[in-house]
């Protein structure tokens, strides 16, 4: 569109030129040379103007698809992250359908029933989860474990199920039986003494013998939910 626009204006400016010359019998002795030089140089500034505002709106298009890309992508991620949350609902609801076992309750995203008096071993707190409908509880990760010790009074150890009684060093989760997904020592651990092959919680986690009492952390779920 630009391209005709400047051919049109070209030739009219020629012409009326030319025309100007005629009437005022100026002596051309060289036609092409004088008087199309002329008529170029006069058209280099509406040229020039064209030229402008083609590139300026090869940029502006350029400006506006980089934009809706950053718009696309920040959709993107807002669905990503509404989509994980609307899973995390799901899991739960799935939970409340299939009954929850009494006396537990919503921390973070599990279900958990935190014994606050009854010291047990660490045997005998898995064994009390399972009458209860749970087992001993499988901590995933920092958020969760985040989650719990809020619940927690300070200084005080609970028994979690992670321990290394098949191989030393060798950390498993009772409940999935496979090595523990997340491990949060505290300084200095594990010690890995020759009877300490259980784990506790006191905020962080800490290798003690299974055979002393503690309280524990039991939590509801089986093993196919907690390797999903």
């Amino acid at each position: 569109m630009f391209k005709t626009a400047a051919v049109l204006l070209s030739a009219l400016l020629c012409g009326f030129l030319f025309l100007d010359v005629v009437s005022s019998e100026c002596k051309v002795e060289d036609p092409v040379n004088q008087c199309g030089g002329f008529c170029f140089r006069s058209l280099w500034p509406i040229l020039d103007h064209v030229a402008y505002h083609q590139g300026s709106g090869m940029n502006l298009t350029d400006f506006h698809q980089q934009g809706s890309q950053v718009q696309l992508d920040n959709i993107e991620r807002q669905l990503a992250a509404q989509q994980q949350v609307i899973s995390n609902l799901a899991s739960l609801q799935s939970k409340a359908k299939k009954g929850l076992p009494k006396n537990f309750e919503l921390v973070g995203t599990g279900f958990y029933y935190i014994e606050r008096s009854n010291k047990l071993n660490w045997f005998a707190a898995e064994d009390f989860c399972r009458r209860m409908g749970g087992h001993l509880a499988s901590i995933r990760s920092d958020a969760e474990l985040a989650a719990i010790i809020t619940k927690l009074p300070s200084s005080t150890d609970f028994w979690i199920d992670i321990n290394d009684l098949a191989n030393r060093g060798e950390y498993m989760s009772l409940t999935s039986g496979k090595r523990a997904r997340f491990m949060s020592w505290g300084n200095g651990e594990p010690t890995r003494g020759d009877s300490e092959r259980c784990v506790i919680l006191i905020k962080k986690m800490f290798d003690r013998e299974c055979e002393r009492s503690s309280l524990f952390i039991c939590q509801a779920g089986d093993e196919i939910e907690l390797n999903n």
